[in-house]
């Protein structure tokens, strides 16, 4: 008998265990902003509808306030529920005496440093006068700075003659695990503006789930219409909560000038200014630029741009002298530099400018 009433105390210990709310949040997505501390995902198993009280705390690493919601009578339905930043509008706010408080009320983003959020459900009881039953959880993160999206190629206002362009950018950092990204491109009519274009006009490529910072140009698309302008963009996200997005840049399929030749002869100009257009450079890449202080060994790279992250390697050792400086980059060995692709130089002189130049390399 006592075996037995042993075993069913047991057994209701076990299932009041399970029968619960879980509370989960990611504050590495969403814990950067105000509103994304309502991205919470609670998870009733208690077998029953609840409704209650939802309290969001949020302390610096000293230990101060930043921020204090309270979110009243909430409905908690039976398994997922999954909130959104709508919860906050009839929601009490109250900004606590942390540095970072003043800056979030502000600008509604956390500044770099260490954060614990806090979530607090307090449910009702299903008898009148009950005592709430209460569920909580705590997550602790740090804020690094992020940087933005930024778009590399095609260049914003290029004008390129490639009607199957492949596309890169630069990631946000830091990077989330499980980010993906999304790229549109679309059509820019005439008296059109690329914010418009996006919004309005049916794009030639709308692709999700990219895990990489570039495309290459989709073969199932069409070409891409010569003398048509184009806006492109691309969003960042992990999951269906939207981290952060590039600015709109624009280009346009133009063949005429677009691609100057470089004579053999030739030594292309390097500038502080990015020229937009692409070089050809059959076999040997000619350049030239002024260094006006003392003579070193040269810094520079060459990114292919339809593998950005993966640097051209086995570049030869190149020494620059006082003044006027004629490069000739023999390219034809390199196993890394393929024909027809697109290429950036980034060249770093003494005062630690950098000089670009865009090209397409070509087998002599």
């Amino acid at each position: 008998m006592k075996r037995f009433l042993l075993y069913f105390v047991l057994l209701v210990i076990t299932v009041q265990a399970k029968a619960q709310v879980a509370i989960n949040f990611i504050p590495s997505v969403a814990g950067q902003t105000l509103e994304g501390l309502s991205l919470v995902q609670l998870v009733n198993t208690t077998g029953n509808n609840l409704q209650g009280q939802l309290t969001i705390t949020v302390k610096d690493g000293s230990g101060a306030g930043v921020v204090s919601i309270v979110v009243p009578r909430l409905p908690i339905r039976l398994g997922v529920n999954s909130l959104n930043k709508g919860i906050l509008s009839g929601s009490r706010i109250r900004f606590g005496e942390s540095p970072s408080a003043a800056g979030l009320s502000q600008t509604g983003r956390f500044s770099e440093g260490e954060y614990e959020y806090c979530y607090e459900l307090a449910a009702e009881s299903a008898k009148p006068g009950g005592i709430p039953t209460i569920y909580e959880n705590c997550f602790q993160h740090t804020l690094q700075p992020t940087t933005p999206l930024m778009l590399i190629d095609p260049y914003d206002q290029a004008e390129i003659c490639n009607t199957r362009p492949n596309f890169s950018w630069q990631p946000p950092m830091p990077l989330q695990r499980d980010m993906r990204y999304r790229i549109v491109v679309a059509p820019v009519m005439e008296r059109q503006d690329a914010v418009e274009a996006l919004a309005n006009n049916r794009p030639v490529i709308n692709i999700a789930d990219v895990r990489h910072n570039n495309l290459i140009y989709p073969v199932q698309v069409p070409d891409l219409v010569k003398e048509q302008r184009y806006a492109w963009q691309v969003t960042a996200y992990t999951g269906k909560v939207m981290l952060t997005q590039s600015e709109i840049w624009t280009f346009t399929i133009h063949c005429e000038d677009s691609i100057p030749v470089q004579q053999a002869d030739s030594y292309r100009e390097l500038k502080v200014e990015a020229d937009k257009n692409f070089y050809l450079a059959p076999g040997t890449l000619r350049f030239s630029f002024y260094n006006y202080r003392q003579a070193g060994r040269l810094e520079y790279e060459i990114i292919d741009l339809s593998n950005p992250d993966v640097p051209v390697k086995k570049l030869r050792r190149i020494n620059m002298q006082v003044g006027l400086n004629k490069i000739a980059l023999d390219l034809q060995d390199n196993a890394d530099i393929k024909d027809g692709n697109q290429y950036i130089l980034k060249v770093k002189n003494v005062t630690n400018q950098e000089l670009t130049l865009r090209f397409i390399y070509q087998e002599k």
